[in-house]
């Protein structure tokens, strides 16, 4: 159900305005470079490259290690908060249908709740993620009142009891997956991280600045493809770092499926 509806949705105004800004950087570099071809002879730099070209590999190793390193972390958090929000919503759909051994009046009550609960996820809770905003506390009082609800039940009759024992489960998968999917939304990458790469990536770009070749646009070129290829990589790391926010965000679509469905489920 929610595997195929749950999606990445991508800004495209935003996502183009993000490679702007890269475009920007990438020309103020290559513009700095340029200036300082202007002051610094190009002789006088051709005599280090044997020893700057040593140092550059081996640094641009280091910092290729971690970057790609960081790519990888921020991808697979989000593939799996992708898988999170799909397991959240299956439970929700699970425990709606798991009621139907309960009375009518109890019943009702749970699956008014579990509606409820869709509801306020698309229209409270996905907003306020989107925003980086504190997520409220109005879906979980629902969720909660839904499990007391479920929890209180005494059964009857085996059909009773196998209807709460399954209904328990799902109501657990629920609270886990809606837990995981907040502390998801908090960024994968921490400060001390960034400015690692931050200072890789200068320290990159100022080794471009050292070396001495006979052909100066082709250098500037060489710079350009560097600091640009640097940039759109932490693009990706920031947006896929916040799951929930930026110009690629996960959709609700799943969540808005499943409160049109819920009515037809028994």
């Amino acid at each position: 159900m929610a595997a195929a509806l749950t999606r990445t949705l991508v800004d495209v105004p935003e996502a183009i305005g993000e490679l702007f800004v890269v475009l920007v950087v990438v020309a103020g570099f290559v513009g700095l470079h340029a200036l300082l071809q202007r002051r610094l002879r190009s002789e006088d730099l051709r005599r280090h490259n044997d020893v700057a070209g040593y140092l550059f590999s081996a640094v641009g190793v280091l910092y290729a290690v971690l970057l790609g390193f960081v790519v990888v972390v921020v991808w697979q958090k989000y593939d799996v908060t992708v898988g999170n929000v799909e397991s959240e919503i299956d439970a929700a759909g699970d425990l709606y249908h798991f009621v139907d051994g309960y009375p009518n009046a109890a019943r009702l009550l749970i699956r008014t709740d579990i509606a409820k609960y869709a509801q306020d996820v698309i229209n409270i809770e996905w907003p306020a993620m989107e925003r980086d905003q504190e997520v409220p506390d109005t879906a979980l009082k629902v969720l909660e009142d839904a499990a007391y609800r479920v929890d209180s039940f005494s059964p009857r009759d085996l059909r009773g009891a196998n209807a709460q024992q399954a209904a328990m489960r799902s109501e657990q998968d629920l609270f886990n997956a809606r837990r995981q999917r907040l502390i998801q939304t908090e960024p994968a990458v921490p400060g001390i991280l960034w400015f690692a790469l931050v200072t890789g990536a200068l320290t990159m770009v100022t080794f471009c600045y050292i070396f001495g070749v006979e052909s100066r646009p082709a250098q500037l070129l060489m710079t350009a493809m560097l600091v640009g290829l640097i940039g759109i990589l932490f693009v990706i790391v920031y947006e896929f770092a916040g799951p929930f926010s930026g110009s690629v965000t996960i959709s609700s679509e799943g969540w808005t499926y499943l409160a049109q469905r819920l009515p037809e489920i028994r």
